[in-house]
Order: structure tokens, then C-alpha cells, then sequence
């Protein structure tokens, strides 16, 4: 296979250009192939600032097509890594490979062995030249080793004198891959030609194997395309009803995009055409109906264009349009491997938009069973934190609540249904509704658990949840708590000591009818925070790590602050959490009475257009009653900024909470839009004129602010210093 790239240097000339170091590369390898009648030769380079061997180039046979891309450096059933980090030659196999890499099945589920020589120079690491062989059991001879070592160095001092002329060597998104002359059959007839078209097809289909959302397929197709096939330029359309929308391009012109998307299937030309026919078209240079595609760089050049339609069964969902130079006329050869491009992609794209009608579905279920926005009684201030499983079904029965009740106490409950299904956020329903019916009664609640136990058994549904049920009385700092196999609440008071919860523990709720509850009874002190979670928080056990938790604790902010670093630690830690997470803040600030006289609230209507004006006018009441009037334009100023963007962006009711501390004025701004609002410089033109420029102002005046998710929605909160704190620090 011949690319458009220029011919491979002479090893006396260095490199000047990428496309040079790249034939280079490849050249080296498909001479290591001859040499040691090899399968495949790949140059892995290291990624600057990741523990990682990408490869750069490969040289491969009809046998080699399955060749890596990627090996972490601490992996060591690799012998590419090891050779890292030993400096020698190493060798390995697929039973090595498998033992430690079960997914690499595709690639290594055949014997294979495979020999790693280090590219270093005297003062460089650059990577790796590894050679795989199709054979079981022979290891690499002493000769082979010794010729694979020297092949290295020799490229080595090549790779030292690029970099001394500054050519980058980092490693490419997609490998340069060319077709070895087979040792054994020799010659690159058609069937040889065709190898690095099969290896990037190959490399794809288990690329889109693993996306998870259509952009991914989008991005990952047009990558291989441009950088493995060699294309010009390659756009990708999907359909959207009947109109075609551009969902990625590249070398394309902006008024061929513009033109194309969005426009009605009959009048997209060869794409709607394509997906008519359902069948690969080419257009020659000359054709007028592929006129002005490319962008300017380009459009002088002849190429022919190839358009699929991506097919997902009997359906196509989309087309696939790629131009190529005259050179690449083996692309169009044969129209086995493009039409299983296309109907690999196709498939991806119809299964990562199923599943992500599905999760968006599943995700607007279990947020609409969650409270919209918690109360914020005088005394006690509170946010919670949910975050959805990344994997399965993307939907839970983990719930949390907090209700007032008359007199100014409050309950707080957290639970979690068995199951990650439909049935078990029906339920989670149910039992939320409950919880709330029988402690709005007055019970205490260890009876809440015991009549939401029998409530569940009676439903008959099979499943089981925990649940934690606590009663504070923000007057006395009392309270009162039961659980049913759910973990107790963590409890820091405000000297920073953690004393754990000793509360005895019943059986879930749903097994037993005559099962009883104890409560255990709490005395809290002014600054104590309670933080209710559940088991998804804590990963495999549903133990959550002290050390963490200390530490979210102990590091300086607010409430706010606290749930972002819980729930940032959860993401972390477990990138595809099997489970969701909810998390229950609940800090108590003193008896209510005290409270209430640094404590204001209003909640605003989504549809009051003077919600904004009288917000303005009530902050300005409220400082001037705790003589404070010398805050209140700034204080208006962003104020209503926040309450402005809540209303015309959030769509949502508004709460506003602002509260007197003695060295600052914090103002709480909560809507039931989960989606963070933006600081945004440049108006966008849906906006007002200076419409979205609110947290920039919010931003530049006030002395801490923050953004955060709170289960179903979100709180924008600020806080200003007050006049005599700043005399103070002066």
C-alpha cells in the first residue's frame, strides 16, 4: 500500500518533516519484519506525562493485523513494558498477555510471542521496538534478540538526531501502519495492500465497541479515517428524523457544512442518496454533485469521494462521506472492508443512542423522585449530592429527604432499594412518599421504619431497601435515630472530632413483618455536621474511607464545598461505579430561636417577572435590619444577577437564603436545574445583551462563591465580608 506521503529518507538525512518521521518509523519496523520474519513490528514512543506506550508506526503482514496500540507501563505481562524498564531485550506471550488482560482476547486469543528491545540513546527514552511472532512456545533465539537490539539502536540514534532538530516524537492519536512484504509469500500484491486497511478497521470496530455516546463514535470514526486510511477530508452525518445534521468533519469546507446541515434528506445529494440506495457510492474528481466540499487547503486538489450509508440492520441512521487522492484508488478495490466500516459504525451509533435515550430517561426518572430543592429552617442548614451509576442501567432507588415538620423540627431520611431497575425507582417512590406521610404524623423514627417495613412487604415486590430515619429539634439540639441496615450517619462536631454514631442497626426493610426498630437518642451541639450517605458512596462494601472523609471535612469552605469534595472523591475513585450515590448534608447551627434572627428566605415564583425587583427590595430591608445598609448595593447587584439567571435559564422556582454570620453575608440562590450555570464573557445571542455575564460580575465582587449540583438541582451561593470583619483584616 502506497499513501500520498513523501518516500522514506535516507537514514543519512534527518527527518525534517512529521510524514518523514513517520516513514522512518514504519521503514525500520517493516526491516526488523524481513529480518526475524516476524508477523508484526511496532515502535511504541512514550506519551510526555503519562505512564504509557502509544504506537507510532507499524509494519505488519497478513498475520499481524491485530498489533497493540497502547501498553501502560506498570503492566508487566507486556514485554514491551518490561523492556522499559529493564533497558534490555524482553520476551512474553499471549498466555502472559491474557493472564493479565482478559480484554485483549481479540488480540492474543491465538499463540503468539512476542520480543521488546528499549529505543534509548545515551541521554533519551523514546520507547520500545517490539516484535510479535503467530507461534506457540518458541521463544526468541539469542541471534533474533541480538538483531532485534541492534535494529533499536540503530533507530535510537535516528530518533536522537530528530530530536536534536526539534521534531517532535510524540507519539500520533493513530499509528502509521503500512503492509511488510511477507517474508514467506513475498510481494505486495492486492491481498497485501489491503493489510493496513484491515488493521485500522479491525483497531475500530473495538474502539467503537467500547464507546459509550454517539459523539464518541463521531470522534473515534473520523480520527481513523483522516489519520489510518489516509483520507483528505471525511464528513459524518447522522439523521435526525428526516433531515441529515453533521456530527462531525474534517477538511471540509464551512459553507459545504453549513449547506448540508440540517437540510432535509431528499436535497443532501450523494449522502441522502447513499442512504436511499443504502450503498456505497463513489464520485469521481470531475463529479459536480462533490464540488466545493473541501476547505481551502484543499480544494484545489483532485480526489474522489466515497459516501456509505451507516446501517444499523435494515435502517440507515446516518452516512459516512470520506475523500481520497488518486493514489488511494485500492480503497475502492473491494467493497467488502468499507461495508464493514459502515455497518460497524452504524451499529455503534444506534447502540450508543439507545443507550443514551435510555440513561436521559432513566436520569429524569430518578431526579424527579427527589426533592427538588431541601427546606432551610432557621437553625439548620443543608444540601445533598446525587450522582448516577456510569454503568448498567443508570438508575437507582437511592433517596434522601428532608421534612419539616410543625414547631420548627425537622427529619432527616436517606435509603436505598435494592435493584438498579425501573421496579426499584418505582418503588424508592413509594417508600419516599410514605416515609414522609408517617413522619409528618408525628412518629418517632423508629415507628416510621417499622410502618415502612410493613407499607414495602405488603406492595409484594419482592425487593428489600435500607433506610436511616433521623428527628432533630433545632430548639434543643435533641434528636432521635433508627436504622434498618443502613449505615448510621458520619457526625463531626465543631471542634473537628468525629465520635462515631453507636445506633443499633434493624434488618432492611421488606423481610420481616414483625421486625422492630430502636432509636437511639443524639445531643448536638452548635456546629455539628451530620453527613447521611449511601453504600454506592463508598464503593465495593459500602465502606467509605475515613481518611477522605476527614479530610473532606477539616479543609476550609462551606457545607457546599464539603458535598462537592464527598462526591468528587466518590467520582474519582470509582470512574464506572456500578451503583449511585447519595449523600444527605445536614449542619446545625444552633437553637432556632437564636437563628431565625440571622436567617432570611423567600421563594420566588418561575413565572413572577418582578421575582428579581422584589428580591432587591427585601435584601436591602433585611440589611438595614441588622444594620448593615452599607452592603446593600453590592449585595443587590448580585443578587440579582443569580436570581435573574435562576428564572430565564434554571425555568425553575427560585429559593433565596441569606444569612448573617458574624464576619460575612452569605446568600444561597437554589433551583431545581441540575445543569451548572455558566460564567459566560461573551453574551450568546439567545441571551439579552448582557445576558450570562451574572457569575462573571458574581465572580469579580464577591469574596468566595460557588456552583454546585444538589441532587436535583442546584445552589449558586456568594458571600460578602462585612464592614467590620474588613476593618478587622485591615
Amino acid at each position: 500500500m502506497q499513501p500520498h506521503k513523501a518516500n522514506p529518507p535516507s537514514s543519512k538525512r534527518p527527518a525534517t518533516l512529521v510524514s518523514d518521521r513517520e516513514q522512518l518509523l514504519a521503514s525500520a519496523a517493516g526491516d526488523v519484519v524481513r529480518d526475524l520474519r516476524a508477523s508484526a513490528v511496532t515502535v511504541f514512543l512514550k506519551v510526555p506525562g503519562v505512564p504509557e506506550l502509544h504506537a507510532a508506526a507499524a509494519a505488519l503482514t497478513a498475520m499481524g493485523v491485530g498489533a497493540l496500540e497502547r501498553i501502560a507501563l506498570d503492566d508487566l505481562s507486556y514485554a514491551s513494558s518490561r523492556a522499559w524498564r529493564s533497558g534490555r531485550v524482553e520476551v512474553g506471550s499471549n498466555v502472559e498477555i491474557l493472564a493479565g488482560n482478559p480484554n485483549q482476547t481479540v488480540f492474543a486469543s491465538f499463540p503468539l510471542e512476542a520480543a521488546a528491545a528499549p529505543l534509548f540513546s545515551p541521554s533519551r527514552r523514546f520507547g520500545t521496538l517490539t516484535a510479535f511472532w503467530q507461534r506457540a512456545g518458541v521463544e526468541a533465539t539469542e541471534p533474533e534478540r541480538q538483531r532485534l537490539a541492534a535494529a533499536a539502536a540503530s533507530l535510537a540514534r535516528d530518533l536522537d538526531r530528530l530530536a536534536d532538530h526539534g521534531l517532535s516524537l510524540v507519539p500520533p492519536g493513530v499509528p502509521y501502519v503500512v503492509a511488510a512484504e511477507d517474508p514467506v509469500a513475498g510481494g505486495e500484491g492486492r491481498a497485501s495492500a489491503s493489510i493496513a486497511l484491515i488493521y485500522h478497521l479491525h483497531r475500530l470496530a473495538m474502539l467503537l465497541a467500547s464507546a459509550v455516546h454517539p459523539q464518541e463514535v463521531v470522534e473515534r470514526t473520523v480520527q481513523r479515517v483522516v489519520d489510518g486510511l489516509w483520507a483528505r477530508a471525511a464528513l459524518f452525518c447522522l439523521l435526525d428524523t428526516d433531515r441529515l445534521t453533521v456530527a462531525g468533519a474534517q477538511g471540509c469546507a464551512g459553507a459545504f457544512i453549513r449547506a448540508i446541515n440540517g437540510s432535509p434528506l431528499g436535497q443532501c445529494g450523494p449522502e441522502g442518496e447513499a442512504m436511499r440506495l443504502q450503498q456505497q457510492l463513489v464520485y469521481g474528481p470531475a463529479d459536480l454533485r462533490t464540488a466545493g466540499r473541501l476547505s481551502e487547503p484543499l480544494s484545489g486538489q483532485d480526489c474522489f469521494w466515497v459516501v456509505l450509508p451507516l446501517l444499523a440492520g435494515h435502517r440507515a441512521v446516518g452516512a459516512l462521506s470520506m475523500a481520497f487522492g488518486s493514489e488511494r484508488q485500492d480503497i475502492i478495490a473491494g467493497q467488502g472492508p468499507l461495508t464493514a466500516l459502515a455497518t460497524a459504525v452504524g451499529q455503534a451509533v444506534e447502540r450508543t443512542r439507545m443507550d443514551e435515550v435510555r440513561h436521559a430517561l432513566a436520569d429524569d426518572l430518578q431526579h424527579a423522585l427527589l426533592p427538588p430543592v431541601l427546606p432551610q429552617p432557621a437553625g439548620v442548614v443543608s444540601t445533598s449530592r446525587y450522582a448516577s451509576a456510569t454503568s448498567g442501567m443508570d438508575l437507582g432507588g437511592d433517596w434522601y429527604d428532608l421534612i419539616t415538620l410543625p414547631e420548627n423540627r425537622l427529619v432527616m431520611v436517606i435509603g436505598d432499594v435494592q435493584g438498579h431497575n425501573t421496579a426499584a425507582a418505582v418503588v424508592m417512590g413509594e417508600l419516599r412518599s410514605a416515609v414522609r406521610a408517617y413522619a409528618a404524623e408525628g412518629h418517632d423514627p423508629a415507628v416510621v421504619l417499622s410502618r415502612a417495613n410493613q407499607l414495602l412487604i405488603g406492595l409484594d415486590t419482592g425487593l428489600f431497601a435500607t433506610c436511616c430515619c433521623a428527628w432533630l429539634d433545632p430548639d434543643t439540639g435533641r434528636a432521635q435515630l433508627a436504622t434498618a441496615g443502613h449505615p448510621p450517619p458520619l457526625l463531626r462536631t465543631a471542634d473537628g472530632r468525629m465520635p462515631p454514631v453507636l445506633a443499633e442497626a434493624g434488618i432492611p426493610l421488606g423481610i420481616d413483618l414483625q421486625a422492630t426498630y430502636t432509636v437511639t437518642d443524639l445531643f448536638l451541639q452548635p456546629g455539628t455536621l451530620l453527613a447521611f450517605y449511601t453504600d454506592g458512596l463508598g464503593g465495593v462494601g459500602g465502606d467509605v474511607d475515613p481518611a477522605a472523609v476527614r479530610a473532606a471535612f477539616d479543609e476550609p469552605g462551606n457545607l457546599e464545598s464539603v458535598g462537592d469534595r464527598l462526591i468528587r472523591g466518590f467520582s474519582k475513585s470509582l470512574p464506572r461505579h456500578a451503583d449511585d450515590a447519595a449523600l444527605l448534608l445536614v449542619g446545625y447551627e444552633g437553637p432556632s430561636a437564636d437563628a431565625q434572627r440571622n436567617v432570611r428566605q423567600l421563594h420566588i415564583h418561575r413565572r413572577d417577572l418582578h421575582g428579581a425587583q422584589r428580591t432587591r427590595r427585601l435584601v436591602r430591608e433585611w440589611l438595614e435590619g441588622w444594620e448593615l445598609s452599607t452592603m446593600a448595593d453590592d449585595e443587590e447587584l448580585l443578587v440579582s444577577e443569580v436570581v435573574t439567571n435562576g428564572l430565564v435559564h434554571g425555568d425553575s422556582d427560585v429559593y433565596v437564603y441569606v444569612r448573617r454570620y458574624p464576619e460575612r453575608i452569605r446568600v444561597e440562590v437554589r433551583d431545581s436545574d441540575p445543569h451548572l450555570a455558566q460564567a459566560v464573557t461573551v453574551p450568546r445571542e439567545e441571551d439579552q445583551a448582557e445576558g450570562g455575564r451574572g457569575l462573571v460580575i458574581v465572580s469579580a465582587l464577591a469574596s468566595a462563591w460557588g456552583n454546585s449540583p444538589s441532587g436535583r438541582g442546584k445552589t449558586v451561593w456568594f458571600e460578602i465580608p462585612t464592614p467590620d470583619s474588613r476593618d478587622t483584616e485591615v
